[in-house]
């Protein structure tokens, strides 16, 4: 009895989607399978191009990764002084790294809770001029995933407004052709109801 009553669940589903010969369909009734129809395929190809989107950002970053790593090094440097700074987010520090003759000097920011005394790490590019810690592979691959999570994301609101937008237009012309038909049909009914 349950393999029964699946199947003619499974009809009734069919039937409901696809509106096939019924006499009582409208034109507007046909709107429904083609948007499902629609919605399916922009999924998938949004899945698609997300897949390869987020794998042609993680290839070229992880170029920038190679290219960093190689060139940047880091040093230990001395914290020499503390500088006022009026952020609350940074402190700034003056820092000291390599022997006297070849002695360099920089201001940095630390977090603010870091201590302003010791040593830090600092990065150096190939001339040895200061410069921001190179991009991880960790770094990376989060660029990748929000690229891709961007295309998911930017291609669900578009979907979603669109699918809306055309729902109140077919909503919109099915009313209008209701209320045509009524116009026809409703005095027959109101003298036929007296």
């Amino acid at each position: 009895m349950p393999a029964r009553r699946n199947s003619s669940d499974l009809r009734c589903l069919v039937r409901r989607i696809f509106p096939g010969a019924n006499p009582l369909r409208r034109r507007t009734d046909y709107f429904e399978p083609i948007a499902l129809l629609a919605v399916v395929l922009i999924a998938v190809v949004t899945v698609v191009l997300a897949i390869s989107m987020a794998q042609a950002e993680l290839r070229s970053r992880l170029i920038e990764v190679e290219r960093e790593q190689v060139g940047k090094h880091q040093v230990v440097a001395t914290v020499v002084a503390e500088v006022d700074n009026a952020t609350t987010a940074h402190r700034a520090v003056a820092v000291r790294w390599g022997q006297p003759p070849d002695e360099h000097f920089a201001v940095v920011n630390l977090p603010a809770r870091a201590p302003a005394t010791g040593t830090v790490p600092v990065w150096l590019d190939q001339q040895g001029q200061l410069t921001a810690p190179p991009l991880t592979r960790a770094e990376a691959t989060q660029a990748a995933g929000l690229a891709g999570a961007g295309v998911l994301i930017g291609s669900a609101l578009v979907t979603t407004v669109g699918l809306t937008g055309a729902r109140l237009w077919v909503t919109r012309r099915r009313l209008a052709a209701w209320a045509a038909e009524w116009e026809k049909v409703g005095p027959q009914w109101r003298n036929h109801a007296s």
